[in-house]
């Protein structure tokens, strides 16, 4: 399988074409920015890895042979910068799984004595209670999530970025979304 438009644009900025260059950043530059921000949680450092991927892109354009999408081949690099990033910090991404209410209620799940409901924005809340289960899964699960759910790739390409089979993809994303929705239920009391 060849993805001729991928290796067309390639060899045009292979040709030093600068309005193909400027294509495929506006193309990907956003998507590519709003995953570096979900893996690093700091918008420098994505912005950063961000650069240091579309340059890396452009030196190595040549060897692009289209044998995979153009935007896995680019988000694979990304993800490389995004690790070398996380390998300077020291540590993978620190993640807390306390819930921070869990003083204010009885084993029962009632509201202490002394304790106030404060009416809050349900949307609010559970965007906040979704991300706290993304920030609580394994690297390579919110990995996954975040390249199919937020960057749009296809399931395909997100295992060529992750550099793993299909088959392993299929499964690391199945384990994080399973796991994504009993915490999310968990934390909000749904019943399934």
């Amino acid at each position: 399988m060849t993805h001729e438009n991928d290796l067309s644009l390639a060899r045009r900025i292979a040709a030093r074409d600068d309005s193909a260059a400027t294509e495929l950043m506006q193309s990907l530059g956003g998507e590519m920015l709003g995953f570096a921000n979900c893996m690093l949680r700091d918008h420098a450092a994505a912005e950063d890895a961000l650069q240091e991927a579309f340059l890396a892109v452009l030196r190595a354009i040549e060897k692009y042979d289209g044998r995979v999408a153009l935007r896995a081949w680019a988000f694979s690099i990304l993800r490389n910068k995004i690790y070398d990033i996380l390998r300077k910090r020291g540590r993978e991404p620190i993640v807390s799984n306390e819930d921070p209410d869990v003083d204010r209620f009885t084993d029962g799940g009632q509201w202490k004595s002394g304790e106030r409901f404060d009416p809050w924005d349900s949307e609010a809340e559970l965007k906040r209670v979704i991300q706290e289960c993304l920030d609580a899964l394994p690297h390579n699960q919110r990995e996954a999530i975040l390249l199919c759910g937020q960057s749009g790739l296809e399931a395909q390409d997100a295992a060529v970025a992750m550099d793993i089979s299909y088959t392993n993809f299929r499964q690391t994303i199945h384990r994080g979304r399973k796991s994504v929705r009993q915490c999310v239920d968990g934390k909000l009391g749904a019943t399934s």
